[in-house]
């Protein structure tokens, strides 16, 4: 992975930018909407742990939830995060350094991209995750978005490997991916459940460079 700085970046209808703190509490107002956040974050372990909750308990599950999305909606505490994520990001930092806020053209903010480390102790091996405003889903953009900074991840950055999932009940996000060359490798646990009250999955994909760049030469 070569040690280059975060750029912008655009494509037909969207500008791809490095985040400011001018456009996080909308980002915020977003992401806060639970039909975002209910696939975008799950519940940190750190909720868990604080609170004695076991993961493979449904009631738990539930508990733990109600817990972090009332952190979640509440801005004074949010703020803080947002603000050490734009330092974080102004100082290359690699927990935060490949992070992207969406425009489309007309200057409205409709979503985030990222590109993080993964679970993997590799700094070539990344995660990659997004969102969508509710208002612009069902647009492609998703896509759009997805396929320049992956251009750019394998073709500039060239990082080796993306491992990343989504969750089962949200093929919105992998079919994303499988429409970008993306390999499913199986399925894994998650915080996430249902409506009925279901525990549910998450889907696992890959993709090394040279199976990316190779796919979408040919499409």
């Amino acid at each position: 992975m070569k040690n280059i700085d975060t750029k912008n970046l655009e494509t037909e209808r969207l500008l791809i930018k490095i985040p400011t703190m001018k456009e996080q509490k909308d980002l915020w107002k977003i992401v806060k909407k639970s039909e975002i956040n209910k696939y975008y974050f799950p519940t940190p372990d750190r909720i868990f742990n604080k609170n004695n909750l076991n993961k493979d308990n449904i009631d738990d599950l539930i508990k733990a939830r109600k817990i972090f999305e009332e952190q979640l909606n509440d801005w004074e505490r949010q703020e803080p995060f947002y603000e050490k994520k734009i330092v974080d990001i102004q100082n290359g930092e690699n927990n935060q350094k490949f992070t992207w806020s969406i425009f489309i053209k007309n200057g409205n903010i409709i979503g985030q991209m990222t590109v993080q480390p993964s679970e993997y102790d590799d700094p070539d091996v990344r995660d990659v995750g997004w969102f969508i405003d509710t208002k612009y889903q069902g647009k492609g953009y998703g896509k759009e978005a997805a396929k320049k900074v992956l251009d750019y991840m394998f073709k500039e950055v060239e990082i080796k490997k993306i491992i990343t999932s989504a969750a089962a009940i949200n093929p919105a996000s992998w079919k994303i991916m499988e429409g970008l060359g993306f390999n499913y490798i199986g399925n894994k646990k998650s915080t996430y459940f249902d409506e009925n009250n279901n525990i549910l999955e998450c889907r696992c994909y890959s993709i090394t460079r040279e199976e990316y760049l190779s796919f979408n030469n040919k499409i």
